[in-house]
């Protein structure tokens, strides 16, 4: 079954989250895994064209990440963060950083849950919080729509190459 999901992002103005909803084709297991597993992450995570590679993956509850986006240009930018809830296949808890920022402490809450749908598909429901609304204004400027279109497009081809 193929259809045509899209990727929406609700922004409130004046609120500090935002929220990202995705429908996949693929069972529950099968998305709540890929964005568990960093093995799988690197086949998916990043834009065409862009290189990503871990440099820590303590996938766990109380483990953290720390991964590094190489563009084509060779400029780089390294986020982090902790594992604080991970209740498979339902739902992620984890916080999300920029290293290198000119001020730290603007972590984001992340809560990825993950919802079968029938036929063997999966809504995701991405509830960021963010330290002000500034920060979270911040992020939706930033272009993380069409970088998020790109990657769970990248996740759909992967997952209908998988077997089941």
């Amino acid at each position: 079954m193929t259809t045509n999901n899209q990727t929406r992002i609700t922004a409130e103005p004046g609120k500090q989250e935002l929220f990202i909803e995705r429908e996949f084709d693929a069972p529950r297991d099968s998305v709540f895994k890929a964005f568990s597993t960093p093995e799988i992450l690197l086949q998916f995570f990043a834009p065409a064209g862009v290189t990503m590679h871990f440099n820590t993956a303590d996938y766990r509850v109380g483990g953290s990440y720390n991964y590094t986006f190489t563009m084509q240009d060779g400029s780089a930018f390294t986020s982090f963060g902790f594992f604080h809830e991970m209740s498979a296949p339902e739902r992620i808890i984890q916080t999300f950083e920029f290293e290198g920022m000119p001020e730290q402490g603007h972590a984001v809450l992340e809560i990825l849950t993950f919802d079968s749908l029938p036929g063997e598909r999966t809504r995701l429901t991405i509830q960021d919080i963010c330290r002000s609304v500034a920060d979270r204004n911040a992020m939706v400027e930033s272009g993380m729509e069409s970088g998020l279109v790109i990657i769970f497009k990248q996740l759909d081809e992967l997952l209908k190459s998988a077997d089941h």
